[in-house]
């Protein structure tokens, strides 16, 4: 091998390692992130079930 291939090779595995390193410390920050007591989810998929305003049927229930 001559000395541009085995720059590449070692590039190419310094780039690897260094890609593998920046995502598993994004996820570790990422799950920090979830177990910290400050995280409050705001979106929730039910929220049209637990809104203020009664609805139609439960007004129709009352009146009679």
């Amino acid at each position: 091998m001559n000395y541009k291939t085995k720059s590449l090779i070692y590039f190419s595995c310094f780039v690897a390692a260094a890609t593998l390193y920046y995502v598993m410390d994004q996820r570790d920050d990422f799950q920090d992130h979830l177990n910290s007591k400050t995280y409050v989810e705001t979106h929730f998929e039910d929220a049209d079930d637990y809104t203020d305003e009664p609805k139609e049927d439960d007004l129709e229930e009352e009146t009679k």
